[in-house]
């Protein structure tokens, strides 16, 4: 080795640990989206699991629905459930609402330190009450025995039934829009800014005006996705009388967006990627090149076909 590669090798092990330690400062600061859960509807899938997703910045949990098994999602994806900051609900149907006391509460389990402020639609502040109610006996057993504090005081719950801005800390902003899923009276949107990204979260909806303006020029739109001919078939499947067939398949399609219609919205509001979630099917009945495909109709942009544990 010349004397030129010595003073090379000298340098590059001398800067290698301040490089790793940039990248390591760089990759903490940027702005995560955890897709948990990609099926919809309450019914479990073999492949999916129930709608949730999360974004992590500043290292702190920020969970979007809290459908069965979040809890677990989170833990598989590799992260910690005592960084759990905020939960929000986008309506209570229960496949987004499902685990929303669980989610919390094993968290406490977990080492939990700080509170928890969590926000949706009424009736949230009574469903948390009830919820601790439910596991009062379990709650003063791991006091006793445990020495654990009082986990009521932790789970701070925040009605909402207007639009506009829901919280504001150090890592992000959160708006949200009224946005239409019947018979629910109050369905909502949720948007992230941060000082890196800006992520959208559709919920459950029909196509408004009110969700195309909160995802204006947004990097990300995590949309619902239904595939009408396959609603279809799964009507089919759930109707004991096939008589009935025709009103499940409206009551399915009828109150949410069809993979085409996600794509008209993207496209509307000129966001960056529109990642596809809440499959209706969501057993992988459909192929993920028909997702794509009738999405790509309307929507010239990026395109994720999401799956569970899925960082965009």
């Amino acid at each position: 080795m010349n004397r030129r590669d010595v003073l090379g090798a000298t340098i590059a092990t001398v800067l290698a640990p301040t490089v790793v330690r940039s990248l390591a400062a760089r990759e903490s600061s940027r702005t995560r989206v955890v897709l948990l859960g990609t099926a919809g509807g309450p019914s479990p899938k073999v492949a999916r699991a129930a709608p949730s997703s999360m974004v992590v910045a500043g290292g702190s949990l920020y969970v979007v629905d809290c459908g069965n098994g979040v809890a677990r999602q989170i833990v598989r994806a590799g992260f910690a459930l005592k960084a759990l900051k905020n939960i929000f609900i986008t309506h209570h149907h229960s496949d987004h609402n499902l685990d929303y006391g669980n989610l919390f509460y094993l968290a406490w389990s977990a080492a939990l330190k700080d509170s928890v402020n969590s926000y949706g639609p009424p009736p949230l502040t009574e469903m948390t009450k009830r919820f601790f109610e439910l596991n009062d006996f379990d709650i003063q057993l791991r006091k006793r025995d445990e020495g654990r504090p009082d986990p009521q005081p932790l789970l701070i719950p925040h009605e909402i039934i207007s639009a506009g801005v829901v919280m504001q800390d150090r890592n992000v902003r959160v708006s949200c829009a009224l946005v239409d899923h019947p018979p629910i009276a109050v369905a909502l949107s949720y948007r992230f800014d941060t000082p890196d990204r800006s992520i959208v979260f559709s919920g459950d909806t029909r196509k408004v005006d009110a969700l195309v303006n909160l995802a204006m020029g947004a990097d990300v739109l995590v949309c619902e996705a239904q595939y009408l001919p396959g609603i279809r078939k799964l009507a089919e499947g759930l109707a004991a009388d096939p008589s009935r067939v025709d009103a499940i398949y409206r009551s399915i399609s009828g109150n949410a967006l069809s993979v085409e219609q996600a794509g008209e919205v993207a496209q509307a509001a000129r966001v960056k990627t529109l990642v596809l979630s809440h499959f209706v099917p969501g057993d992988d009945s459909v192929p993920e090149r028909v997702w794509l495909e009738e999405a790509r109709r309307s929507f010239s942009g990026k395109i994720v076909a999401g799956r569970d544990l899925l960082e965009i």
